[in-house]
């Protein structure tokens, strides 16, 4: 996902892949956490979604928007299957705006919308005590910036 952040771009595919890794990665390091399963199901769902968005855009297809509801339903319905807490609408959110980093058609607004979406998972991995994925998240954060800063700062119109 830190690669992801520092490729320019102008093609999501590969962006998409990058981050299908990461998210099973993720997803597997909040299992070893004793309050990560929403981080799980979460991550989970979501490398299952972007390796769908990869092969429409492979084919240079938009995402229908009966796909993109499909996506929220699941990870509302999904989410609140692993328990009701705080901590599960906090999983829910992030995992929504997780839907926009992977729906984004350039590298600039897949670095805005990671940038949100990092931040709330720092937040639950605070309150999770998932601190090793905290760690992950943080850096992911940072590199999201980082990226921002070498592309998207003097750019605003070109993608």
């Amino acid at each position: 996902m830190i690669i992801a952040s520092l490729i320019k771009g102008k093609n999501m595919k590969t962006i998409l892949l990058f981050v299908f890794s990461g998210s099973m990665l993720v997803a597997t390091s909040y299992l070893l956490s004793e309050n990560g399963i929403n981080g799980a199901i979460s991550c989970y769902i979501g490398a299952a979604q972007t390796i769908i968005n990869y092969f429409f855009d492979a084919k240079k297809k938009p995402l229908p928007k009966w796909l993109i509801v499909i996506y929220a339903f699941m990870f509302v319905l999904l989410n609140l299957l692993g328990g009701f807490n705080y901590l599960t609408l906090l999983a829910i959110t992030a995992s929504l705006t997780f839907i926009l980093c992977i729906g984004q058609k350039v590298g600039s607004k897949y670095r805005f919308w990671t940038l949100v979406n990092m931040g709330l998972w720092c937040l639950y991995d605070i309150l999770s005590a998932s601190y090793g994925v905290l760690f992950t998240h943080g850096t992911q954060l940072v590199f999201a910036l980082i990226g921002m800063i070498i592309y998207d700062r003097n750019n605003k119109t070109k993608k």
